[in-house]
């Protein structure tokens, strides 16, 4: 980074496993995350456990269970089309 020969540095996944890090940095602890390795993920899977995850730590609440993907994209999936819903109520009373 110091070089300038890196464009974009993504953190969030990092924040997700352990919200602390930026503190724990500035502490001067040099935690590396372990990130979660899954099998079989069904498509869109990984993304959708890593946002579901986002945004519960956003809302203030963890759920215990972190290994099922299936269920994080069920989520995902219902979280965009409560999202949509009411993104198109929104933009119905604009016209």
């Amino acid at each position: 980074m110091a070089s300038g020969a890196v464009d974009i540095v993504g953190l969030a996944r990092a924040f997700v496993l352990e919200p602390s890090l930026p503190g724990l940095w500035k502490a001067d602890r040099k935690l590396e995350p372990v990130f979660p390795r899954f099998s079989d993920a069904p498509q869109g899977g990984i993304t959708a456990w890593y946002t579901m995850r986002l945004t519960e730590i956003g809302a203030d609440k963890v759920t215990p269970n972190f290994s099922d993907l299936g269920l994080a994209v069920r989520d995902y999936e219902a979280r965009d089309k409560t999202r949509t819903e009411i993104w198109l109520r929104h933009f119905a009373n604009e016209v």
